[in-house]
């Protein structure tokens, strides 16, 4: 189910005292492996095999996953200690889900992990029954990471329905200008100052849809970084704002989804910028003359780009609401700018929208 909270960004100065409306988006999901030798006694024959069934809560934007668009999942199943399923890949065939070869329900409880998608290959996954971890995720930032957890299921006819949750926070960063007197071209677009790794642990009950605050944690916090969310490849690929909020990541980087955290307040340290901000390397224009605004001559070096014709403008992800990613939410950073006076600093009127969200 959806959470919306909604906070107010306003800008002063430099840096953003930032009011954004943040959409908790649909729980997220994943999940981990086993390393047990022993197996269960369970009694072979067709009847008897384990059929699995999935469930995703309705993403409000494209780019989260969705029951419809979940092509596969891997599942860890293990009754009594002993390891019933080790890293089953289960693939969407039609309308029903099939892995092989086919397990079967032993005469006790078993308890089911699942991730989607299959990360096997690119983290290291430590068994659910010695850890309940993925240690040290390191987040591609296009990839929905799901999970889902049924506990003390015994044997029945119907398949057993895995409900996935979002594992990790949803990030947009929409843009938009609508003072025609100005034209606003922006080279880049960055996240700055968030973890870009950490261990994610597996809650110890089920998933339920109606247990939704059953989650998992992330903690173990490494790699403090930037990443880019969009980038000019050259001269002629920057984007010129419109009066349309867009999110300029889609069709360039596709970089969405980040490591729940803690956020850090910004501030401006020895002409340098600390804590946890969005930065937006632009350059600003007068529509009627072609005459470059903004950066110029007066503008302070801290707020210059290197080698590069723009300046940067410095957002703040935080609000007196807003001090972390939480899993499961997404948060919409709407940044208008509008400011057609601009010599040496600018002022913003930064707000955000809510999406439209559907609940299954």
């Amino acid at each position: 189910m959806y959470v919306i909270i909604k906070v107010r960004i306003t800008n002063n100065m430099n840096i953003m005292k930032t009011q954004l409306f943040i959409v908790g988006i649909v729980g997220m999901a994943l999940t981990m492996n086993a390393c047990v030798e022993d197996e269960p006694e369970v009694t072979p024959g067709k009847s008897n095999a384990i059929a699995l069934s999935a469930v995703v809560p309705n993403g409000s934007r494209a780019a989260s996953t969705t029951t419809a668009s979940m092509k596969d999942f891997v599942v860890y199943a293990f009754t009594e200690g002993d390891t019933l399923m080790n890293a089953t890949k289960v693939t969407r065939s039609g309308g029903s889900w099939t892995y092989s070869p086919d397990a079967y329900w032993p005469v006790t409880p078993v308890n089911f992990y699942a991730f989607s998608p299959d990360i096997s290959n690119s983290t290291s996954i430590k068994g659910i029954n010695q850890s309940n971890t993925i240690p040290d995720y390191l987040n591609p930032g296009n990839i929905d990471l799901l999970y889902s957890v049924r506990t003390d299921v015994s044997q029945q006819a119907a398949p057993v329905l895995l409900n996935f949750r979002h594992a990790l926070s949803k990030v947009s960063v929409m843009m938009s200008c609508t003072n025609q007197r100005i034209s606003v071209k922006v080279h880049h677009i960055s996240l700055c100052n968030f973890y870009l790794q950490g261990t994610f642990t597996f809650p110890d009950n089920s998933t339920l849809a109606s247990t939704p605050d059953v989650t998992g944690e992330w903690s173990m916090y490494k790699n403090l970084n930037k990443n880019l969310l969009f980038y000019a490849m050259g001269t002629g690929d920057e984007v010129i704002l419109t009066s349309k909020p867009t999110d300029y990541t889609e069709n360039n980087l596709d970089y969405s989804f980040v490591i729940p955290q803690p956020l850090s307040e910004v501030e401006l340290l020895d002409s340098d910028y600390t804590g946890t901000f969005i930065q937006v390397d632009c350059e600003i224009f007068d529509t009627a003359t072609g005459a470059k605004l903004w950066p110029s001559s007066h503008t302070p070096s801290y707020m210059l780009v290197p080698s590069s014709p723009s300046g940067r403008i410095i957002y703040p992800t935080t609000s007196d609401k807003v001090k972390a990613w939480e899993p499961g939410h997404a948060y919409i950073y709407n940044i208008s700018i509008n400011n057609p006076d601009v010599l040496d600093k600018i002022e913003f009127d930064v707000t955000v929208d809510d999406f439209s969200i559907d609940e299954m």
